[in-house]
């Protein structure tokens, strides 16, 4: 499985971290494109204090202050994305990578996000970004999505600091 790959790489990403923020950015009124900000959710309490979490849903500008301030020495960005996989497949990117795969539910581009972000600090930025299935306008994620939301917060569960 794919997935199992894209989160061996995030694990050995996360081995030297000492303070990550977890960002999900999605807009919520389009059911798969949420999934970053459902992962979120799925780790509030289950995470130490060197963990930041964030629901940004269509404006993580909205939470630059909140991230710089928290010093991290990681930012891991969780998006739904085309990347041409399976709904619920993710892929690890670097930022400049994920021009072609963000899907524009965002105010500001995520690249410009973080661009900003790393003037702003020296943390290790990465987004994980995840096929969605469907993204029309509707409340809740498909299956699979809902499926993957789970695995992925479960796994990040153990490898946060």
């Amino acid at each position: 499985m794919k997935n199992a790959r894209q989160l061996e790489k995030l694990k050995a990403w996360l081995s030297q971290a000492e303070k990550v923020v977890v960002v999900g950015v999605g807009n919520t009124m389009r059911r798969d494109d949420a999934v970053g900000v459902e992962i979120v959710k799925l780790l509030q309490s289950k995470v130490s204090p060197n963990v930041l979490l964030i629901e940004a849903e269509t404006m993580p500008e909205d939470y630059m202050d909140q991230i710089v301030n928290f010093h991290p020495s990681h930012v891991l960005i969780l998006d739904s994305g085309l990347i041409g996989e399976k709904p619920g497949n993710a892929q690890l990117l670097a930022p400049a990578e994920n021009m072609k795969a963000a899907v524009s539910s965002h105010m500001l581009p995520l690249q410009v996000f973080c661009a900003y972000l790393e003037k702003a600090i020296r943390a290790k930025i990465l987004m994980l970004i995840i096929q969605p299935k469907d993204t029309e306008i509707g409340e809740n994620l498909t299956k699979e999505l809902t499926n993957s939301a789970q695995k992925i917060a479960d796994f990040l569960v153990g490898v946060l600091p």
